[in-house]
């Protein structure tokens, strides 16, 4: 099965994805230029429900997204659909991830307990929120998430778990990108960005359940939005400004700003980056968990010097 499900997410996911397009302009969900936006044309804003259909057809078909995980998949989903409509507070977003994460967690129930819930707590919001942040250049964000979900498979496979759901994500990614990158027709708005989040996480509490270095493992490789985001709150902190507000300052943008200054390339290099950061995860993987956290220490403290040399902190 594995040898034609990948070509065939890829096809589904950038048929649907292209039907979103007149529904979003039918809808109004259409992204204008701003003050902090990178683009000059109107972008229909609604890919992302493209991704979750492709997402949850396969998920379904192969019996790799079922239960709990795929009510609160169902739910994030709706919950970015009408924020991309209606714009929803940010209190009820956050109402919607933590009832999402409870679902999550309460999926991993059997392998995790306790532990399960409060991971599902913490990294559905965590996960959903930091690649919505990072979705602020043509294909940065679902091309790190893609990398970093076939990192995940990789890591899965090795861990001799499940790890087609994985593989769907990289697929409905792909499928994605063809309308996104280089130059975007569609945006995937809040759907798709808090439903990669939730899939992200879903993949985390997956490697949990093998263990405290499994998991470190797994959070490496999707370290990039969740560093990010960190930055970002710390940013906006030392400069008095609500810490979720938006801005230009994120590290993407001011290595774009100060060294690169063509977005394209710039998306590239935090491709390689996320690439580096998947390798990184799978030797942790192999090592002792000391060892591990050592390198993950290492990994954060040189990320968090690059964000202040950039000017992101």
């Amino acid at each position: 099965m594995l040898k034609w499900l990948l070509p065939a997410v890829v096809a589904s996911s950038a048929f649907l994805v292209g039907l979103s397009i007149p529904l979003a302009r039918a809808l109004g969900i259409v992204d204008a230029p701003g003050a902090i936006k990178i683009h000059s044309q109107p972008t229909p804003r609604f890919g992302g429900v493209g991704i979750v259909a492709a997402i949850a057809l396969w998920g379904g078909y192969t019996g790799s997204l079922y239960g709990g995980a795929l009510w609160g998949l169902l739910l994030i989903a709706l919950t970015g659909a009408l924020d991309d409509r209606y714009s929803l507070s940010p209190k009820v977003r956050l109402a919607a991830e933590l009832v999402a994460g409870v679902l999550l967690g309460l999926h991993f129930w059997s392998s995790l307990g306790w532990i399960g819930l409060a991971l599902g707590v913490l990294l559905v919001p965590v996960m959903a929120n930091s690649v919505n942040l990072i979705d602020g250049m043509n294909g940065l964000a679902a091309g790190s998430a893609m990398i970093s979900a076939a990192g995940l498979a990789a890591l899965l496979w090795t861990l001799q778990l499940e790890a087609t759901l994985a593989l769907v994500l990289v697929g409905s990614l792909a499928g994605f990108l063809l309308w996104n990158y280089p130059k975007a027709k569609s945006f995937m708005g809040d759907c798709g960005s808090l439903s990669i989040g939730y899939l992200l996480a879903l993949l985390l509490m997956h490697s949990a359940t093998q263990g405290l270095t499994a998991f470190l493992a797994a959070g490496v490789m999707v370290g990039f939005p969740i560093f990010d985001m960190l930055a970002g709150i710390i940013r906006r902190w030392r400069r008095g400004k609500p810490i979720f507000d938006g801005d230009r300052d994120h590290t993407y943008d001011r290595l774009d700003q100060l060294y690169v200054r063509a977005p394209v390339k710039t998306v590239l290099i935090i491709w390689m980056l996320t690439a580096f950061l998947v390798g990184l995860g799978l030797l942790i993987s192999k090592v002792a968990l000391g060892l591990g956290a050592l390198l993950a220490i290492l990994l954060l403290l040189f990320l968090f010097g690059w964000a202040y040399r950039l000017g992101s902190l």
